[in-house]
């Protein structure tokens, strides 16, 4: 927690400015690191963005998934509400997937809305959109799949409760052994065709050796989450310090603010023409968020969410809202995914497509995350505090 000196509005929004640019600096070093990591140990690109870019700027939604552990399990010694931060921190992991399938749609409309008729530009446009999905599916359809558990157990809680051993409920430890699964698998290009198109990326790193350039990584990383740390604990007091309601879009302004380092290194790496890497840190990411859970449960003990077998009108709620994270996963699926060709290629009869499907990702976020929560009143999910 803060100091009461941040409850003050101005101070508040100038130290979250003054962070906001540090973790933009310190996300363009981390982006430079990340394309030096790729071009040194010939690492795939799926690997590198589903973990050091995932983990790296998934900081924040992990340190709100402790934090809500620690807080939950000291309300249920008090007798008090065993849940609460538990469920805001679980709208706030599962919204920031939304928001950037959400960021990553509006990439891809605005790109191609304002796309120059050239062969050049078209072709510089077709890496981009084949670089979405290629070699992702995998890392797509496990994120999406869990989404869908996610969702059954909540519609069944008495059933899903009762898979556990001891204390701890085994759902969110099978999210965490796909993911280090997934990770093992990814690690390394795995065909001299692959090795060969492994691309060398210009970075500002070069010049330094090996084991130079792995503690200067070291100190960016540390000096980016510790930053990303301060930030989660300023946007925390936003809430009670601007009065902003718990119930505008279920976390989802949390989700947007805690996704920002998401979007500043996607940024960076978009403009470098880093594709693979930037589209496998959102979707890499999505897999990593829902691997956080398992650190609340670790601390918080039992399954996460027990208690709300008695209460109905939340319940409900969780449901839509994750029901609503698949629907935009399957319309993000349908719009930037070609089966034929296994990725993302443009033709004269698909060009529209994106902005179909884009259009109706984009709408649909709207619609879940604040239409219909300010209609039906929902006050019960918000920002950790």
């Amino acid at each position: 927690m803060l100091p009461s000196l941040f409850e003050n509005s101005f101070l508040l929004l100038f130290f979250f400015l003054i962070t906001s640019a540090g973790i933009l600096y310190l996300s363009f070093l981390f982006t430079e690191a990340i394309k030096a990591v790729l071009s040194r140990f010939r690492l795939a690109e799926n690997f590198v963005g589903s973990s050091l870019l995932a983990a790296g700027t998934s900081l924040a939604e992990a340190i709100n998934a402790i934090t809500a552990g620690i807080y939950d399990r000291v309300s249920e010694k008090e007798s008090t509400e065993g849940v609460k931060y538990s469920l805001d921190s679980f709208y706030n992991l599962t919204g920031a997937i939304s928001v950037q399938l959400v960021f990553l749609s509006l990439v891809a409309v605005i790109r191609k809305s304002r796309l120059a008729q050239t062969r050049n530009a078209r072709q510089e446009y077709r890496a981009f959109t084949s670089a979405i999905f290629q070699d992702k599916i995998t890392l797509w359809a496990i994120s999406t799949v869990e989404i869908a558990i996610l969702a059954i157990c909540f519609i069944f809680p008495d059933i899903s409760k009762n898979i556990s051993i001891g204390a701890y409920n085994l759902i969110p430890l099978l999210f965490l052994i796909l993911w280090i699964i997934y990770l093992l698998c990814a690690k390394k290009t795995n065909s001299e065709t692959q090795v060969e198109t492994v691309p060398n990326y210009t970075n500002i790193f070069e010049k330094y050796r090996n084991g130079q350039f792995l503690c200067l990584f070291s100190l960016i990383f540390f000096a980016f989450t510790a930053l990303a740390f301060f930030n989660f604990n300023l946007v925390s007091n936003f809430e009670k310090v601007f009065s902003i309601p718990k119930n505008i879009g279920l976390g989802t302004l949390l989700s947007l603010i805690t996704s920002f380092p998401e979007f500043a290194s996607f940024t960076f790496l978009f403009l470098a023409k880093c594709y693979k890497t930037a589209c496998a840190g959102f979707l890499g990411s999505a897999l990593f968020n829902l691997v956080l859970p398992v650190l609340t449960q670790s601390i918080k003990g039992g399954w996460l969410f027990e208690p709300l077998s008695s209460d109905y009108s939340e319940q409900i709620s969780i449901v839509i809202w994750l029901s609503s994270i698949l629907l935009i996963n399957l319309f993000f699926f349908r719009g930037f995914y070609s089966v034929e060709s296994r990725s993302y290629v443009w033709n004269s009869r698909k060009e529209n497509q994106v902005i179909l499907w884009g259009g109706l990702v984009i709408l649909t976020y709207i619609l879940v995350a604040c239409v219909i929560p300010i209609i039906s009143k929902d006050n019960r999910a918000g920002v950790t505090q």
